[in-house]
């Protein structure tokens, strides 16, 4: 027993298969069947994943972004090379008559050996191509407009909600009421030795309002129930006042920003607006497939606009939302996020936002040929690329929105935004209403009476 020791330490660190050298781990050997490989990759204009950089004249002088860095990393991980073709159609593919075109049909005739291109799963793609080597996943979102800032003209009653105004309302009317009645009882059992009468339910109110608006009020003599009753009412409004006035300030001064296509509920609605869907992308996939719903609705849109609303461009389709003609675009996040800090640093002017909404989160994959015998490697080295945090170092710039034009929607999907300008008269539309409102409703008021006096009745 203890003369195979030393075959099994051996077996352990090292074995010899021809002329390569292996590790071993104790569980299994790390193959490397890449070493030495020159592998043909192919890739196309998708952006934030991966760009093809020219020059002037339009030459391709290199690569850049997120799928070429975890290209080199594997290079140099598995000792391979490359050499990266250019598809003609910017397509991941699209299947048409049972064969496809694209990266896909590029992979699945085994015309190249790597698709350098963010890949979402679906059957028909699972059923030409393998998918390898993750690269997390992506979001589907709507790129819109941006939203112009709208000042809004109910600031003064938007402090509180519409419970808490109708609750104030109702405990006025309560506090009346409770007023009456202490004033009738207090005069029938002759609770105070005076005669004093009874405090009408006008007397009251208007006390009320004139504390409540901090103008202060005239109050009839009236009974020591009265008095504790107004006094609470007092303190009470000496709260809701303070509270109002301090929180009044903050709302005369921010701006709300809420784009008219903010879900794809809205989008679905919407008669005016046209929406761009990049051809053989995971959204384009989804919205062909859908059976019923949102989707459906979009997709049949989407197919009556057609090729118009069919593109394999996104520099196309990004150019037809900063057009004059009402158009939205269904995109990847990371794309949306791309085309924000290109299209809003441009000229110093926020030009583009994404919708609050978002849906249907996929994992991410690279693409190979089924037959490819370099999964296995492609797998390990991809997630050793994750564990050593250049994955997030990486990734993390195309998934953060750029401060310059950030909307920070809230859960109703707008935005607010503090700003230093002066007040404008369009916050004040609707204290002007209600000052025009009470200054006819007083002419009415001296039309009843006049009227009243004239034909000799009592108003």
């Amino acid at each position: 027993m203890l003369s195979l020791l030393p075959v099994c330490m051996a077996l352990y660190v090292f074995t010899v298969c021809g002329s390569e050298t292996e590790v071993l781990t104790p569980r299994r050997i790390l193959r490397n069947n890449l070493k030495g490989k020159e592998l043909n990759v192919i890739t196309g204009q998708f952006i934030p994943a991966i760009s093809i950089v020219r020059n002037s004249s339009g030459h391709v002088v290199g690569y850049s972004d997120f799928l070429y860095h975890l290209l080199v990393y594997l290079s140099q991980r598995l000792k391979f090379t490359y050499k990266i073709s250019i598809i003609r159609e910017n397509t991941n593919g699209v299947k048409r008559n049972g064969s496809w075109n694209g990266i896909i049909g590029t992979l699945q005739r085994e015309e190249a050996d790597l698709g350098l291109s963010p890949f979402a799963i679906s059957l028909e793609r699972y059923e030409a191509i393998e998918f390898c080597g993750s690269i997390t996943g992506d979001s589907t979102g709507i790129l819109v407009k941006y939203p112009e800032p709208i000042v809004s003209s109910t600031s003064a009653i938007e402090v509180f909600s519409i419970g808490v105004w109708i609750g104030w309302i109702i405990s006025a009317a309560a506090v009346v009421g409770i007023s009456v009645i202490l004033s009738h009882i207090s005069k029938k059992f002759k609770v105070e030795a005076d005669e004093r009468g009874v405090v009408s339910h006008e007397s009251f109110a208007w006390y009320l309002y004139g504390v409540l608006i901090s103008q202060g009020s005239y109050l009839p003599s009236c009974p020591w129930p009265l008095k504790l009753l107004a006094a609470t009412w007092c303190i009470v409004a000496f709260v809701f006042v303070n509270i109002y006035n301090s929180t009044l300030t903050s709302y005369m001064s921010v701006t709300y920003q809420r784009p008219l296509i903010n879900s794809f509920s809205d989008l679905a609605a919407s008669s005016t607006f046209k929406a761009t869907v990049l051809t053989g992308s995971i959204q384009d996939i989804d919205l062909l497939g859908s059976n019923s719903g949102v989707l459906k609705i979009l997709a049949d849109k989407i197919q009556k606009c057609s090729p118009d609303c069919r593109r394999f461009n996104l520099n196309e389709m990004f150019a037809l939302v900063l057009g004059e003609e009402p158009y939205v675009s269904i995109v990847p996040w990371t794309v949306g996020i791309a085309a924000l800090k290109k299209h809003n640093l441009e000229r110093e002017k926020c030009r583009l936002a994404m919708a609050h909404e978002t849906m249907s989160w996929k994992p991410m994959f690279m693409g190979v040929p089924k037959t490819s015998p370099y999964i296995e490697e492609i797998n390990r080295e991809s997630l050793w690329f994750i564990d050593t945090a250049l994955f997030d170092y990486l990734h993390a710039q195309y998934l953060k929105k750029p401060s310059q034009c950030r909307l920070n929607y809230n859960a109703k999907g707008v935005s607010t935004k503090t700003f230093k300008n002066r007040v404008i008269l369009k916050q004040f539309y609707l204290p002007f209403l209600i000052l025009f409102c009470g200054y006819f409703l007083a002419f009415l008021q001296f039309l009843r009476e006049k009227v009243c006096f004239l034909i000799g009745w009592r108003c």
